[in-house]
């Protein structure tokens, strides 16, 4: 699936957690995206595609 800045989704963290954010950067690469997203819990995070689980309609 493809992601754009501002898309609001749902992903999953390496501790098992999941959070809500919004895409900030999507970076490019052979073996997938990496979106940067900011979290609606203050946070910041790099999250490879594989972890999001859904995005979510405004």
């Amino acid at each position: 699936m493809k992601y754009s800045v501002g898309d609001i989704v749902k992903f999953k963290l390496g501790s098992g957690e999941i959070e809500e954010g919004d895409v900030r950067f999507v970076e490019k690469k052979r073996s997938g995206q990496i979106l940067y997203i900011n979290s609606f819990s203050r946070w910041a995070y790099k999250v490879p595609e594989k972890r999001i689980i859904k995005r979510i309609r405004k």
